[in-house]
């Protein structure tokens, strides 16, 4: 009897998720480069959005998410997120998760930027990524080989369809790894800017991967730069949780002025966006900018991540002020993947940061992502498991003589380079230029058999670079966290228009988004969605 076999690459929460969903008698592998809690999952501080108060409901998170996402979201995939990640979760409570509760035992429901209501849980005050990657682990079966410290190096293609992972240990052994289904989990890009969330081995590897397979990236210009990474002397010290500012905090200059104050309706809660732009324009200015949590009275308790993180900086805690400013935190576009999490490459799926599903639009809602990681594990296992056992290619010895182009440059230059172009204020002459040296740099050729991880990474993420430079030049509007500071902010825009990146090239296409100004209630939603 054939038995059914799954290469996951990656360790956060999608790829747990996904692999606690399938059967014992399937042959999974989960192949992570660093530690199996190496992922951005794990430093998550918020928590999961859901609607479960009373007072809220699925038509107002839905409302919320093409808000924030400015009218590029997926309705349907958003209505479908919104509905199963809500009864995960109900399934997580059944279940005792430690989601954090109040003194009478009902779980504590936060709020952060552009939710109308407190729908996000958390567990450990902000330790909610880490307390969730525990639980996920927990529910992995001992059948699932987790293989630590290797990392994907290429994919095995066979006839135009993904038989398998070529990868390379830490003594630098070349591995065939067949397998019926392909999954790429490993998260994002953050590591392309000087200043970001992201875990060190987050190098945009599932992205370059794909491409290089020939799957269809999209969205791409849509990075999300958290407001408020704590920052000192131009050191990115760790993440300061929008939940601070969901339980009072409020952002302040120097002078204890309230920067946030007539920018926005929601002023400090507004969009990411929107409020890592007033930052940047008063650090711009020269203002230095920090989190007042005065009114957060049991903040150590309530933030014992965060107080561990001012600890570790230097900077008192007991003063309630946090230096900070905007850092890359998540990429909206990705892999092109179907409700299934399937990329446009036989074989090969993508879930998490690493696939754009079409739920974020062009901004993500704050603890969206936790919420996207654990519907899309959870539907491409069931997906894999009503698709047939295919052994066809389990002999197949593939090709390890992939090459890759490595430019003869530093990583910190790709870093300055695209923290000062392409960051959270563009311009369409700083993206030519950028565009023009990112293509024009020189370039080594190099075997997988010889390549080092370093190279390898600096090749990903100069491949990256690229799409994305020519996803910003191409989308001719500011949308969401895609800002021209040289084409006025959208009205109508493109009307959802996605730029798609194959190997063959660039091309458009059409997505049925809604944009703000059509005006619309939850109840046109409901009424529209879940009649």
């Amino acid at each position: 009897m054939s038995i059914k076999t799954i290469a996951v690459i990656g360790s956060g929460a999608a790829a747990l998720a996904l692999a606690s969903a399938l059967p014992p008698s399937y042959q999974v592998t989960v192949i992570t480069k660093k530690g199996i809690k190496n992922s951005n999952s794990r430093h998550a501080q918020g928590g999961i959005a859901a609607a479960y108060a009373k007072d809220d409901s699925i038509a107002s998170h839905m409302e919320d998410t093409l808000y924030a996402g400015c009218g590029h979201n997926d309705q349907n995939i958003v209505s479908d997120v919104l509905l199963d990640g809500k009864t995960i979760i109900e399934n997580f409570l059944e279940n005792d998760f430690p989601f954090d509760r109040d003194k009478q035992g009902k779980v504590s429901l936060g709020r952060e930027g552009a939710h109308t209501r407190n729908r996000i849980f958390h567990a450990g005050g902000d330790a909610t990524g880490s307390m969730l990657i525990d639980y996920l682990l927990k529910q992995i079966n001992s059948q699932i080989e987790v293989i630590e410290n290797e990392t994907a190096v290429d994919l095995l293609m066979k006839n135009g369809r993904c038989a398998g992972v070529v990868t390379k240990d830490s003594r630098g052994r070349i591995n065939l790894r067949h397998a019926d289904e392909v999954v790429l989990a490993a998260g994002g890009c953050g590591s392309l800017f000087q200043h970001h969330t992201n875990d060190p081995s987050v190098t945009g590897d599932g992205l370059s991967l794909a491409y290089r397979a020939g799957a269809e990236l999209t969205d791409l210009e849509f990075t999300q730069f958290h407001p408020t990474l704590l920052v000192k002397n131009g050191v990115s010290c760790g993440l300061v949780s929008e939940a601070v500012r969901g339980e009072g905090g409020f952002i302040t200059d120097q002078n204890g002025r309230r920067i946030m104050a007539g920018r926005h309706p929601l002023e400090d809660l507004a969009p990411r966006d929107v409020v890592s732009r007033v930052i940047h324009e008063e650090i711009a200015k020269g203002k230095r900018v920090y989190i007042d949590c005065s009114a957060i009275s049991d903040f150590e308790v309530r933030f014992p991540t965060i107080t561990s993180i001012c600890e570790k900086a230097g900077v008192d805690i007991r003063k309630r002020k946090i230096p900070v400013a905007p850092g890359m935190h998540f990429l909206m576009g990705g892999v092109s993947v179907n409700r299934w999490g399937e990329t446009t490459v036989p074989g090969l799926y993508a879930i998490g940061e690493t696939a754009c599903t079409g739920l974020h639009g062009a901004n993500r809602l704050a603890s969206n992502s936790l919420l996207e990681a654990l519907v899309f594990g959870k539907r491409a296992a069931e997906h894999i498991m009503r698709k047939p056992v295919d052994n066809r290619y389990s002999q197949f010895n593939g090709e390890t003589s992939g090459v890759y182009e490595v430019p003869n440059i530093e990583l910190s230059e790709l870093q300055n380079r695209m923290t000062s172009d392409m960051s959270i204020v563009r311009e369409k002459d700083r993206l030519i230029e950028m565009s023009n040296w990112l293509y024009g740099l020189p370039s080594q050729k190099i075997n997988v058999k010889d390549i080092t991880i370093p190279q390898l990474e600096l090749s990903h993420l100069w491949q990256v670079a690229k799409l994305m430079t020519s996803s910003a030049l191409l989308r001719e509007e500011s949308r969401g966290a895609h800002f021209r500071i040289d084409i006025p902010q959208a009205d109508a825009g493109w009307q959802g228009k996605q730029i798609v990146h194959t190997k063959k090239g660039t091309k458009m296409r059409k997505n049925e988004g809604i944009w703000r100004n059509e005006s619309f209630t939850a109840e046109k939603i409901a009424e529209s969605l879940f009649s």
